[in-house]
């Protein structure tokens, strides 16, 4: 592994699509979502993904320079189109607006059309965060979730996300997929040539398989709860928003990286202050997340937690220690440098990486 230190690979992210003439904001919000999502240690939609992004940024895939059309069809709701543009900009645009729309109405909601991968959903709700409302963020995905019953995928692994401020610490996040692996953890499998956890994908037959060569679709979590889950996204982010639906939605790879995937999205924002005082909702999450972490433990040495609180333990850590990198992923971010002239950050002292 190479750890790389979080600031400065995030500006040399910028660097890299700005040379690709990406707008100032999209290239930051592509930059910022992924170093911030490497840092909580969701690798798999992290750093890792860059660059593939700056492939499809240069074949035309997506759209570096979007002219944004926002239509606000009621008080609290919209409409985004986003000229194909790199979902992480994409996303944050449509919060910005959700945001905007709660402070006038207590609630906003914005459907996204023509988009793209947005990576991880936690980005968006932590936007809300920030404004001290609850942010819901939901996308979907090209067919990789098991269809509960049948053997072929049908829709996609659709994640959902909840993130609420708390008083003391960083906000309560809950960044879930209705699978129960993602597909760029199974493909960071195949690239170390490592077995599957038990359970966690099928092969073409829908038979449960520990081969990620072999693995075609991703097992639901709680079969057909997160099937039925999976389909809610769906219904959120592909008919309100007119984009193509399950097996009609472009795969993420194996196309031409020039190929638009037109994918929806799905915001809300809430504004907490029309429900409860801030202060009092915030101390009062604080105290409940801390009273769920004094539950009796069933095994001593692992400590009960909140959701999010694994990340919030891996952010702390990175922040010093860096970003890591594998040899594959590593390669990758060293022919960039070479492509686009643009020196790498020097990777952090290994004295300093915890063993």
């Amino acid at each position: 592994m190479t750890n790389l230190p979080a600031e400065p690979l995030r500006r040399w992210m910028i660097d890299v699509l700005g040379a690709e003439s990406a707008d100032p904001s999209v290239a930051a919000h592509v930059a910022e979502s992924l170093t911030q999502t490497s840092l909580r240690g969701v690798d798999s939609h992290g750093v890792r993904l860059f660059p593939h992004y700056v492939r499809t940024l240069r074949a035309g895939g997506v759209n570096g320079r979007p002219a944004y059309k926002f239509a606000r069809r009621a008080p609290s709701c919209g409409v985004l189109a986003a000229d194909h543009t790199f979902g992480h900009a994409s996303g944050a645009e449509a919060m910005k607006h959700a945001i905007e729309m709660a402070r006038e109405c207590g609630i906003g909601a914005v459907a996204v059309q023509h988009s793209s991968h947005f990576g991880a959903a936690a980005y968006f709700g932590f936007l809300a965060a920030e404004a001290d409302m609850i942010g819901l963020a939901f996308t979907h995905s090209d067919a990789l979730l098991q269809t509960y019953g049948g053997t072929q995928p049908y829709l996609g692994p659709n994640p959902i996300c909840f993130v609420a401020p708390c008083l003391g610490e960083a906000p309560f996040c809950l960044d879930m997929s209705c699978s129960s692996f993602s597909w760029n953890k199974i493909r960071q499998y195949r690239e170390r040539q490592e077995p599957l956890p038990a359970g966690v994908a099928a092969d073409s037959r829908g038979c449960a398989t520990v081969d990620p060569a072999a693995a075609r679709s991703l097992t639901p979590i709680g079969e057909y709860k997160g099937y039925g889950l999976a389909l809610m996204v769906e219904i959120l982010c592909s008919l309100l928003t007119g984009m193509p639906y399950g097996v009609h939605i472009k795969p993420m790879f194996d196309v031409p990286p020039e190929t638009r995937r037109d994918l929806g999205h799905f915001f809300m924002a809430i504004n907490i202050s029309n429900f409860q005082p801030v202060a009092v909702f915030k101390t009062r999450l604080k105290s409940l997340m801390d009273e769920l972490r004094g539950e009796p433990r069933l095994n001593g040495a692992i400590p009960v937690m909140a959701p999010g609180d694994p990340e919030k333990h891996v952010l702390q850590i990175r922040r010093a220690a860096g970003i890591p990198l594998s040899a594959a992923d590593w390669t990758e971010f060293q022919k960039l440098g070479r492509q686009y002239n643009l020196s790498l950050p020097a990777p952090v002292e290994k004295e300093l990486v915890p063993r």
